[in-house]
């Protein structure tokens, strides 16, 4: 033959020519031999994935119709960084293998400020829709409930697409307290009356409205105690 090999560097129709040997009574014949071209597959980039989610198939028909297998054939979302996976063409399509390098970036964990303990039945602050770290998201229960007194879990669920996790929040609501005093009186008309304890029996600090009792009227009145702030 010539040429003697068969050169498939080159995409195009080419001819080999057959030359017999001497003695043999034979022509010349030749042959059209065509070498299509190399064809590479084409995906569309996937990722970057979140850490520990669900990752997408990964597709074995390339977007220009080159069936295939993957080396891994899953992805991992199991560690953070950048892995790479091969496809492998089918025999007999004339194409090359590629590689796809996919990104898994970090899970990020919602960072908050501690919130309360809380006094029951005060107004609690708002729950943030946005984590110290910069996470948006929810909550539920989405509002704080003061009505009763113990341990509640709060649950952050993050917004879509930002690679954070749930988180929760014990939020501790106490006992609401009632200050104790001794009963002062009856007291006599026109005498000198004791002073109102700014401390009650039980450790509340605060004061009264009025601030003295009065002796200079018969009659029965009412002195009200108000705590001082963050006593519950």
């Amino acid at each position: 033959w010539s040429p003697s090999t068969i050169d498939t560097s080159v995409a195009g129709t080419f001819t080999y020519t057959f030359t017999p040997d001497p003695g043999q009574c034979a022509v010349e014949v030749t042959m059209d031999i065509e070498i299509t071209d190399e064809i590479e597959p084409v995906f569309v980039q996937i990722g970057p994935l979140c850490q520990n989610t669900v990752a997408p198939a990964l597709p074995t028909t390339s977007d220009n119709g080159i069936t295939g297998s993957w080396s891994p054939s899953t992805i991992d979302t199991g560690t953070a960084g950048t892995f790479t996976y091969t496809f492998t063409p089918d025999a007999g399509q004339c194409s090359i293998e590629v590689t796809m390098d996919i990104e898994i970036t970090d899970e990020i964990t919602p960072v908050f400020a501690q919130l309360g303990p809380l006094c029951q039945n005060t107004v609690a602050p708002a729950l943030p829709t946005t984590s110290d770290n910069g996470i948006s998201g929810s909550w539920s229960p989405s509002t704080i409930d003061t009505s009763v007194a113990g341990i509640a879990t709060y649950t952050f669920t993050p917004d879509p697409g930002q690679c954070a996790i749930e988180v929760t929040m014990d939020i501790e609501i106490t006992d609401e307290i009632t200050p104790v005093f001794a009963q002062i009186g009856p007291l006599c008309q026109n005498t000198v009356a004791p002073a109102l304890p700014l401390v009650s029996d039980n450790g509340i600090t605060g004061s009264w409205s009025p601030s003295t009792i009065d002796t200079s009227v018969a009659g029965t009145f009412t002195y009200t105690f108000t705590p001082d702030p963050g006593q519950c």
